[in-house]
């Protein structure tokens, strides 16, 4: 329990919604001398939403009890501290850029508060409503006996999204169903009240139950209990005790909104039922995987006797440690994208002793799941479950287990199963503490029996991250039993290095603040597949860790479960690297330390990177050792100097880990740790009660460029025969690997977000030497040396040629200049230009840079110090100057070097481009005008701050510039900085600025907004603006736009966790209007209502995925191709608006006809204005064979499509009329066949009216032969002869039809 201090103001939110449910609180200074007498408030249990800004903690109000002496010290006046009120609070946090979600309150940030007093009377008033047969025990639950709360997880909504759906990104059916349309729910289509997902719910562990609930303030309960699991009585050998079994010994996780898994101390996962299933119940439901285990398979079609009326459990799955061994925590593996792109069709592995394979049909919809399920022995088991849906009504038809598919041993060499017999290795020492009960030779207890193991899972990069706590001894991180390895010969020269490498990993493992171990899930399942599959006689394969990484003596103790946070994605930390989040000793800071990882280990004989996992060939690499680097430290905020021993307790989401929530003892505290791809350190104290912000976050610029880059055709060359490459930078190594076809061609499939790896990755240049150093190598690990400090990746700038590649080292301020060409040598084999160096430039104090044109000419915005005189003047007198630094625009040209240079001849290393100063650019403004960024393009633009007296500079106010060489410049190839000059008008100052590959469309962004301009010097037209990255929810802020890029005309663009595409309008008339369509493709910012489109809206659904900073790269396998902080995204393009916009933009006409042809009628209108919008009114008049009468007459009439009308009129007439004949006349004035008439006379088609005012005359109704009349004198008008025949036909048939003279005519023309 953390302490709060001695002071705890609570927010005046905070104590209404406390006064509101019966607690005691005040908010003035009464609480300041109840905190005098003894009451403080602690922190007990802390957990944060995993992708919405909330966080839940249990808050403990504590006193101490005058009555309650030492007994053993007489006088003694120390005091008993005692609970006198405790609650569960919900809070809402400021991050910024995240939603206000619609729970929370107009006032404060307090969601919902719940007293723990009621929490024992309403569970014991649903355990009534069980059936009599049920064994639970019959007394019933105070709060002292439900014991400590261990753990709260969130279960609502968008919780349940991203822990059940993320890798399928979306919430409905993956295939469609050939027997109904419409749309299903993935989880069930009932809605059944015990459902999770509907509103605020919650899952708490206690000491031995787990309790689901659901909190709603407008019921006369505030919440409701969904489920109580707790263990069943049963008796003893002896017959007359009664002793608790099967209790629950894990956190439940969920598997859909209706069925949770969790863990038993008789080492089972049961699976539980919330509703009612297709299921049925049986005494022997429990499947056993134990490797002594000699029972035959279990027939499930003689198991299911009756069906399920009640809440069950349906399932229940031992592991092969036996009984012996609890299962204390189980852990979803699923990453956030789909790693299963190459299937045609959504299978899954084979029922348990049956042969045929599970996929989806049209009856049943089979999801698949991995779970991680980890014991108090240390050992974690890989289970994959698999779920069928019923599409009819939505209910679960079947749940199936597989045998275990592989094995972690989390202890190392110390993990011990529980059905053998406690052998301690000679190596272990005798420590206290966590490890004291498993390296002495005394009885082994189970290490997490009593501690919650502290594992984690990145659904970013799908690695399992396990942390030991400090003062761990070596053999804890040695595998070597899990390395298939051959016996060495006594004395020989290996077992004597062997007996060395023992004992040098000995004394590296001293003196440690713990170790954090990292699997790699894809590594994993390669080598589950190139070993035998697991069954009840078979156990899995033992899979040693990817990395171990060393933490500092620095840190807190690792032992407590909250205590630090490893494995989080945080922007400014390289995708390849091992990171951990924890707090100092004393508790006032919290640090986050990483390691980089690497397969390559420096070698320089090393070619390429062995990271496909295809390429172990089922053979685990070895484990790298590596020592941990701190990155960034924030300090804590504290109530006191006073050094105060407080336990830790952090928590953190893998799915969004900007922000963390931190117990201090001041209360809870919210960190943003990143701002943007940079470190930051605010810390907001509003949930303590505090209404201020210790430090609000930092502005961050937006990134530069993407951290990969796409290389593929042109003058750089693909890599390995034209196939397209990507190019990144990894640990001060650049590299290149190859891009391969993932995307699979199955039509019936809806868009999943796909994962690229980028496999066999080479080598191409070294940054830095000796970036690592491997000290030592045994059989099964190697020792890693870094001596660089780990830094962010930098940003990749190509030049619009292709041929020279710029890294912007955004936190240090510096770049270099590579040139592609020389860089891509060793990888096409090209013996040429051997000798020559990549690297042509390098810079320091650099703020911005930009390529100019296409001539290799590029800006950097440098720091420099200018000499001021005392009047404010520059002067060249540096004895009477004042040094003041300020931003000054430089620019430079490469001059590439010839390849068959003599130099290389004699066999001399040589620079393959030189660089060549042109002089700095002189800013349009004077001095009150400060340079602040740089954007590339055609023309310089450069964003400029104003500035006053004595005041920084303001870019809220300040103006961007373009500038180019002037005319005369350009024609006498002069490319000095003197002759450049402001060109155009001037725009307010951009946050990011692209151009299309023809330098005519100019894409602007401010905030949330694009603007986009045409280019046609002297003009520079605004075409419009559109808002791109909304709030996708009521109060939800805008997100600022990161990443602009235009594609075969096609405008991109992302925010920092959403893309979307922008299509232009008619750009071939100046006349017309330019209008804009926006989509979302991928987003992660909400849970859709629908996973599927609406079916009377053609506008496409985005995909829901986890994206962390999106940059848009290129197409690719019919997908778009995003750079993310944590690697490449494959996004679907499939939707066919989006398909027939961008063939379209690519003047793919025919291509996107074919789309067209297969897009059904009943979207023919909408896609039809979308046509019109993009000026191809001709194709929606011709393909769209669906579309309403109305749209197609109006489109003919707009665009004088003559002979589509008459044509309509000539074959379809008599249709026509009936259908139109009243259109138009509840508005006066002409109806709609006489303004056809009229538009036909307008055209010189009189035979066509002529033909209309027959199938009127056939029409017979009244209002047609008005019609009639009319349209027949118009004919008279241009026809007399024939005009006046059709006119008289028309009125006899007036008269025999009103023989009385009774007309309804208005106005005829005489």
């Amino acid at each position: 329990k953390t302490t709060m201090g001695t002071s705890l103001p609570l927010h005046p939110s905070l104590a209404a919604a406390l006064t509101a449910h019966g607690s005691d609180v005040e908010v003035s200074s009464k609480l300041q001398h109840q905190t005098d007498t003894g009451r403080k408030t602690s922190i007990a249990a802390l957990s944060i939403h995993p992708s919405l800004p909330r966080v839940a903690y249990l808050a403990e109000d504590t006193a101490s009890d005058v009555s309650a002496r030492n007994k053993s010290k007489p006088g003694s006046t120390s005091l008993q501290p005692t609970v006198k009120n405790s609650r569960l609070v919900i809070q809402k946090f400021n991050c910024n850029v995240e939603n206000i979600d619609s729970l929370a309150p107009s006032q404060g940030n307090v969601i919902a508060t719940l007293k723990m007093t009621d929490l024992p009377q309403q569970i014991n008033r649903f355990r009534q409503h069980k059936s009599k047969t049920s064994k639970i025990s019959n007394q019933p639950f105070t709060l002292a006996t439900l014991g400590s709360l261990k753990n709260i997880t969130f279960l609502d909504r968008d919780a349940l999204f991203w822990q059940t759906r993320r890798k399928y990104g979306i919430q409905s059916n993956l295939e469609a169903s050939n027997a109904s349309d419409r749309v299903l729910d993935v989880n069930a289509n009932k809605c059944y009240k015990e459902m999770m997902g509907q509103g605020l719910c919650l899952g708490l562990q206690f000491t031995s139950v787990l309790v689901i609930l659901q909190i709603d303030d407008t019921q006369s309960d505030p919440f409701v209990i969904l489920s109580c699991l707790e263990g069943q009585r049963a008796l003893t050998n002896n017959g007359k005790d009664y002793v608790t079994q099967h209790v629950p010994s894990s956190a439940a996780v969920p598997i859909t909104n209706s069925i949770i898994v969790y863990g038993c101390s008789d080492g089972a996962m049961r699976f539980h039922s919330l509703v009612p299933s297709m299921i049925y119940s049986s005494k022997s439901d429990t499947l056993s995987f134990s490797e002594s285990s000699s029972s035959p398979p279990i027939d499930e079609s003689e198991v299911k006797s009756a069906k399920n009326s009640r809440q069950a459990t349906i399932k229940s799955v031992r592991g092969p440690n036996g009984r012996n061994d609890p299962v204390v925590k189980i852990v979803n593996v699923d990453p956030a994208y789909n790693e299963n792109y190459n299937n045609e069709q959504d299978t899954v592995p084979a029922h348990i002793g049956g042969s045929a394979a599970t996929v989806s049909n049209a009856k049943a919809l089979v999801l698949s799941s991995r779970l991680l399920t980890i014991g108090a022995s240390g050992v974690a088991f890989l289970w994959q479950v698999d779920i069928s849906i019923d599409r009819a009504s939505g209910t679960l038809r079947d749940l199936n287990v597989l045998p275990p598919l592989a094995r972690l041993d989390g202890l190392g060499s110390l993990t011990v199963s529980p059905r053998k017999s406690p052998s301690p290795t000679s190596r272990s020492t005798r420590v206290g503490g966590f490890w004291g009960g498993i390296t002495t030779k005394e009885p082994i207890v189970a290490p997490y029996s009593n501690v919650t193991p502290v594992v984690f899972y990145d659904p970013h990069r799908d690695q399992v991250i396990w942390t030991l706590p400090y003062a761990a001894p070596a053999a804890a991180i040695v595998h070597q039993r899990d390395f298939k390895l051959s016996s060495l010969a006594p004395n020989s020269p290996a077992a004597k290095k062997e007996v060395e490498d023992r004992a040098f990993v000995d004394k590296w493992a001293m003196y440690n603040g713990g170790f954090v171990k990292m699997w790699s899930m894809p590594l994993v399942d390669a080598l589950v597949k190139a070993t035998p599959g697991a069954s009840s006689h078979r156990p899995p394969p033992i899979i040693p860790p990817y990395a171990t990484m060393k933490l500092p003596l620095s840190l807190m103790c690792a032992s407590k479960p909250l205590s630090m946070v490893p494995g989080l994605a945080c922007a400014p930390l390289p995708a390849s690297s091992l990171s951990c989040l924890c707090l100092s000793k004393d508790a006032t800071e919290l640090i986050v330390v990483s390691a980089p990882l690497t397969s390559v280990a420096a070698a320089s004989d090393e070619q390429r990177v062995p990271q496909s996992p295809k390429a172990a060939a089922g053979k685990p690499p070895k484990t790298i050792f590596i020592e941990s680097q701190t990155c960034h430290k924030i300090q804590l905020p504290r109530s006191s100097d006073a050094s105060m021993t407080v336990p830790a307790l952090l928590s953190a989401s893998h799915l969004a880990p900007d922000s963390v929530a931190v117990a201090t003892d001041n209360g809870v505290a919210m960190v943003k740790l990143v701002n943007g791809n940079c470190w930051d350190d605010a810390i907001d104290l509003s949930l303590m009660g505090k209404g201020d912000v210790t430090k609000e976050p930092s502005s961050s610029a937006v990134p530069a460029g993407p951290i990969h880059t796409v290389i593929s055709g042109g003058p750089v060359g693909g890599v390995g025969n034209n196939r397209p490459g990507v190019l990144f930078v990894e640990n001060h190594s650049v590299l290149a690997s190859r891009l391969g076809s993932s995307r699979s061609s199955s039509e019936n499939r809806q868009p999943t977000v796909e994962k690229v790896d980028l496999a066999d990755a080479m080598v191409l240049y070294q940054l830095e030497k000796a970036s690592y150093t491997t000290t030592r190598e045994t059989r099964t690990s190697k020792l890693i040396v870094s001596p660089l400090p780990l830094t962010s990746p930098p940003r990749l700038i190509p030049s619009p040629s292709g041929r020279y590649l710029c890294l912007l080292w955004e936190g240090k301020h510096t770049y270099d200049i590579l040139h592609a060409g020389s860089l891509l040598v060793r990888e096409t084999g090209d013996i040429r230009g051997q000798g020559v160096s990549p690297s042509c430039d390098s810079g320091d104090n650099v703020l911005s840079f930009a390529w100019i044109g296409d001539d290799d000419q590029f800006a950097v915005l440098r720091q420099v110090e200018i000499d001021y005189g005392q009047d404010g003047e520059v002067v060249a007198d540096t004895d009477t100057t004042d040094k003041k630094s300020r931003p000054r625009v430089e620019l430079f040209k490469l001059a590439e070097v010839e390849v068959g240079a003599p130099e290389l001849a004699g066999g001399a290393g040589v620079a393959a481009a030189t660089t060549v100063s042109v002089g700095s650019l002189t800013v349009r403004g004077g001095d009150r005008v400060v340079p602040q960024v740089l954007f590339g393009g055609p023309a310089l633009c450069i964003g400029c701050s104003i500035t006053s007296a004595n005041s920084l500079p303001d870019t809220d106010e300040g103006m961007a510039y373009f500038y180019s060489r002037k005319s005369g410049a350009i024609m006498e190839n002069d490319e000095r900085a003197s002759n450049y000059m402001t060109v155009g008008t001037s725009i307010p100052y951009p946050d990011l600025l692209a151009w299309d590959d023809d330098g005519l469309l100019c894409a602007v962004a401010y905030g949330s907004r694009v603007a986009i301009y045409l280019s046609d010097p002297p003009k520079f037209t605004l075409l419009g603006s559109v808002n791109v990255v909304g709030g996708s929810r009521l109060g939800e802020a805008e997100q600022p736009i990161i990443s602009l890029k235009f594609i075969h005309g096609v405008l991109y663009c992302s925010g920092p966790s959403s893309v979307h595409v922008v299509f232009l309008g008619n750009l071939a008339e100046e006349d017309t209007i330019c209008e804009l369509d926006t989509y979302t493709i991928a987003s992660s910012r909400s849970v859709p209502l629908q996973g599927t489109d609406s079916p009377d809206d053609f506008t496409p659904t985005p995909v829901i995925t986890s994206l962390s900073h999106p940059h848009i790269l290129n197409y690719h396998s019919g997908g778009l191709l995003v750079s993310t902080d944590v690697g490449l995204r494959l996004l679907p393009l499939s939707h066919p608006l989006i398909r027939i916009g961008t063939l379209l933009a690519a003047n793919l006409t025919e291509k996107a006809r074919k789309w067209i042809f297969d897009t059904p009628k009943a979207y023919h209108d909408f896609l039809a204005h979308f046509l019109i919008r993009r000026g191809r009114a001709d194709l929606a008049i011709r393909d769209l064979n669906g579309l309403s009468l109305e749209t197609y007459i109006d489109l003919c009439i707009r665009y004088e499509r003559t002979s589509e009308l008459e044509n309509l009129i000539n074959t379809h007439g008599g249709q026509v009329v009936k259908e139109i004949s009243s259109w138009g006349r509840e508005e006066g004035g002409y109806s709609a066949i006489s303004a056809i008439g009229l538009y036909m006379l307008g055209k010189d088609k009189i035979d066509c009216v002529t033909r209309l005012v027959g199938q009127l005359i056939s029409c017979g109704t009244d209002e047609g032969l008005v019609d009639a009349i009319k349209l027949a004198s118009l004919i008279r008008a241009l026809d007399q002869s024939g005009g006046g025949a059709l006119l008289q036909n028309v009125i006899d048939v007036v008269h025999q039809k009103h023989p009385d003279n009774q007309v309804p005519l208005v106005s005829i023309v005489k």
